[in-house]
């Protein structure tokens, strides 16, 4: 009787187990996460916010630390700007959607990706699990990869968007003769120290 109950319970974990891991129902893109007027609306109220900026930029290993206008932003904030829309109809459906709670963000966490040759690899959305007061998903993150080839130089940029906190552009060029070089610009604002304490973990 024993091993039938032991039996039992191991079967029902084993179902528990596997439904959590069972990947949802993807999404649309176009049904979510407009990432191009989010970044433009930011990008719009950081230009007139009466905020205090700093400007980290390091190459390769040296770091230089300044502080920068609100009017700089756009200037900083352009590669965002100009990212593809990846939920247009021309291009939607050349990418993979898959989702999943993170119980260690506390959050939802998209993953747009394509094997095609467009520009944007993947795309990265992490938003909050309760809607707000509009009945949507306040955007939490979102993390671009991005490759392009340029007169026999491979062009890597890294774009991560920390929403109401810093955006960052890590850009790798990689020559076919020559050495590799690191560039990333991280624009910080409000709390500087906790965020430049935190800033070896985005490398």
């Amino acid at each position: 009787m024993n091993r039938l109950i032991f039996a039992l319970l191991l079967s029902l974990c084993f179902v528990g187990c596997k439904s959590k891991k069972e990947k949802k129902k993807d999404v649309a893109a176009a049904d979510f996460f407009p990432v191009k007027d989010y970044i433009n609306g930011q990008v719009a109220k950081l230009g007139t916010a009466n905020y205090s900026f700093l400007k980290i930029e390091t190459v390769d290993s040296h770091s230089d630390t300044t502080a920068i206008k609100n009017s700089d932003i756009r200037q900083y904030a352009k590669d965002f700007l100009e990212l593809p829309d990846i939920s247009s109809k021309e291009i939607k459906d050349d990418y993979e959607i898959n989702h999943l709670y993170d119980e260690e963000l506390e959050a939802f966490a998209f993953t747009f990706t394509t094997k095609e040759d467009h520009p944007v690899k993947s795309e990265h959305v992490v938003v909050e699990p309760t809607p707000n007061a509009e009945g949507k998903n306040d955007i939490k993150s979102i993390f671009v990869d991005m490759w392009q080839n340029q007169e026999n130089t491979t062009i890597r940029k890294n774009l991560f968007w920390e929403a109401n906190k810093s955006f960052q552009i890590t850009t790798t060029t990689e020559p076919q003769a020559g050495n590799p070089s690191t560039k990333r610009v991280r624009i910080v604002w409000n709390g500087f120290a906790s965020q430049r304490n935190t800033e070896d973990t985005l490398k």
